[in-house]
């Protein structure tokens, strides 16, 4: 097989310039993923993974941003990179990378940040730039390597985060490039790890990934010409052989970007949102719940009773039930709580997913990936009515934007375990205006603690 790219090729990428523009639009998608890392730190199992690595209140080389816990700049980066992606509601790419891309760019670029007097601006670029390079390895990958099993935001992703701390600690592009083929030996990542906690510990795990292999390029240290691309290269062995020509992405953010409104797989967003469109309107509560989606989207969900809060994530029958039972799908309809061994807890939300029906639809419409992210939603009410929407964009896409209080409820949102909603909205509006602060550093000095040591065990 032909190398449709080289390492050297490729690691041009991490030294493109950043445009004002593209700075200015990752704002909100930075300051979004902070308040979604914060929700992710509260989480229980954030401080059994702490522990496990190691990271302690005494000083070392990086501290965890919304903590006072330190560690090596590698496992800040998993932290990070976990906690960003551990309640899935961190943004989507759905066209060309197929990947979250904020969670292990920022992932690494955070741990760097975290630890040195980093001008905000380099944060921002070193975000952008990490995110140009999954879109960058998607182009030519993709959909063939979504399509063979991998989750590409842990594949790509170690990538991502190789290229982000390769700007952030100026390396070189010929040192770049060596962080690339190093960062090929530990990316992957199944889509068979979807609904368990192997799904985001493997999203950390690229962040970490992608900054230790910048780290030890920094360091000196080589890469074969054939990691990446190549007969044996891991791309090629992904896909089968089947890589497209390197693209040049598009500027940031891309048009398949998705800022998620709810806290579940992005393939039940265009149904959920139709959902509750369609509930005001209805005259009696649901007889059936009947959702024709993209024949290949059954192939990304969980079919089943949900047997707890990760899988019920990727549960398309049980966001649709939550929405027509209670009007919204938010963190609360994940919380460990809503759940007993076997299942939902509610009873009339285990009912109500008996009763919905998910069919194909050839006719909604697709881009790149080849995978439409649409959905038609018909609801059969008890009195016999019947309500039909078609939905073609989950909201947060480009079609469908995230208004400004959108956003600032769902920073709000996440920050209900630590913060205030004044004191939330407050930072959210700080966050909007990264480079009034004196440095990256600082920014991260202003979130809120959400994890310390842990004192007791579960």
């Amino acid at each position: 097989m032909d190398a449709p790219a080289s390492l050297a090729s490729l690691a041009e990428l991490c030294a493109a310039p950043v445009t004002p523009a593209e700075r200015a639009a990752a704002v909100r998608p930075l300051a979004d993923t902070l308040g979604v890392m914060l929700a992710g730190l509260a989480d229980p199992r954030a401080a059994d993974l702490a522990a496990t690595l190691g990271l302690s209140a005494e000083p070392r080389r990086a501290r965890l941003p919304g903590s006072a816990l330190h560690g090596a700049a590698s496992d800040v980066a998993l932290m990070a990179g976990f906690a960003a992606h551990l309640l899935d509601f961190d943004d989507d790419e759905t066209e060309v990378a197929m990947a979250h891309l904020s969670a292990p760019v920022l992932g690494a670029a955070l741990a760097l940040a975290a630890r040195a007097e980093t001008p905000v601006a380099m944060l921002l670029d070193g975000y952008v730039t990490g995110c140009r390079m999954m879109l960058a390895l998607g182009s030519m990958a993709n959909p063939a390597l979504y399509r063979a099993g991998w989750h590409a935001t842990s594949a790509l992703g170690s990538f991502g985060a190789a290229a982000a701390a390769a700007r952030l600690l100026g390396l070189s592009p010929a040192r770049a490039a060596e962080a690339l083929g190093l960062a090929a030996s530990g990316a992957g990542g199944p889509r068979g790890a979807f609904g368990g906690e192997g799904k985001p510990l493997q999203v950390g795990l690229a962040a970490a990934n992608g900054l230790r292999a910048a780290e030890l390029a920094a360091a000196g240290w080589t890469a074969a010409p054939g990691a990446l691309f190549g007969a044996r290269g891991l791309l090629g062995r992904m896909t089968g052989g089947a890589l497209a020509p390197l693209r040049q992405p598009q500027a940031f953010p891309p048009p398949g970007f998705v800022t998620k409104l709810f806290p579940s797989c992005t393939a039940t967003h265009a149904a959920v949102a139709e959902l509750l469109a369609l509930r005001p309107r209805m005259t009696a509560p649901p007889a059936e719940i009947l959702c024709a989606v993209d024949p290949f989207v059954p192939a990304i969900l969980i079919p089943g009773l949900p047997a707890g809060p990760d899988a019920a994530r990727f549960s398309l029958a049980y966001c649709l039930a939550v929405a027509a039972r209670t009007g919204a799908l938010g963190p609360e309809a994940f919380e460990a709580a809503a759940f007993d061994a076997d299942g939902p807890r509610d009873p009339e939300i285990r009912a109500l997913m008996a009763r919905v029906r998910v069919t194909a639809d050839e006719s909604l419409p697709r881009g790149p990936s080849g995978i439409a992210t649409g959905a038609v939603v018909t609801l059969t009410a008890q009195d016999g009515s019947r309500l039909t929407g078609r939905r073609e964009a989950a909201p947060g896409s480009a079609a469908a934007p995230l208004t400004d209080t959108q956003l600032a409820e769902k920073f709000a949102a996440c920050l209900a375990p630590v913060a205030r909603p004044s004191e939330a909205r407050a930072l959210w509006q700080r966050l909007l205006s990264p480079t009034d602060f004196p440095s990256a550093g600082a920014l991260l000095d202003a979130l809120p603690l959400a994890l310390t040591d842990r004192k007791d065990p579960r």
